[in-house]
């Protein structure tokens, strides 16, 4: 688990470091952050296309990598925001993508408990739970879209990924 998510954060660093043409690395950093959270998100939902049991177990591992990778995101936010509470809850009032970024964070929290083994005993229905990933991917999305001022094709990519996903999915289990 710890490879998975370390390794490409040292990988992102070190081309923050040797990249000269990135003039706010702190900045790209936050937003490297949360395309690596999202990515993980992704090969989440791709892996039980493919249908190994040796899987079941990595993506339980990268769906984590995601949350922590998240969770950074959002320290790293609040970090560059120089720990001001005040700044951060006019934020989470007043800035469309803060709040669709905060609502995606808050609906990973309940499916990152009910990844681990003690609670998923305790709760019967975390299957249903993780059903969510759906719309934290939806907020996520949003969460993009707000920040764009003119690029969308990162959007673009990863709405056409979530759209193929869902119709994979859906096709998968009509014809299963």
């Amino acid at each position: 688990m710890f490879a998975i998510l370390i390794i490409p954060l040292i990988l992102l660093l070190s081309y923050i470091f040797i990249n000269e043409s990135i003039i706010n690395k702190f900045s790209y950093l936050i937003t490297a952050t949360g395309y690596l959270s999202l990515i993980y998100l992704v090969i989440v939902l791709i892996l039980p296309l493919i249908n190994l049991n040796s899987l079941k177990m990595k993506i339980r591992t990268i769906g984590l990598a995601s949350f922590y990778s998240a969770i950074f995101h959002f320290l790293l936010y609040i970090f560059d925001n120089n720990y001001d509470v005040n700044y951060l809850v006019e934020d989470a009032l007043y800035r469309s993508y803060i709040i669709s970024g905060y609502i995606a964070l808050l609906f990973f929290i309940p499916m990152y408990i009910t990844s681990f083994d003690y609670f998923k005993n305790r709760i019967t229905n975390w299957r249903k739970l993780h059903k969510v990933v759906y719309l934290i991917y939806f907020f996520i999305l949003m969460h993009i879209y707000f920040i764009i001022k003119a690029d969308y094709i990162y959007l673009f990519i990863f709405t056409f990924l979530i759209l193929a996903i869902i119709i994979l999915k859906s096709y998968k289990a009509i014809y299963k």
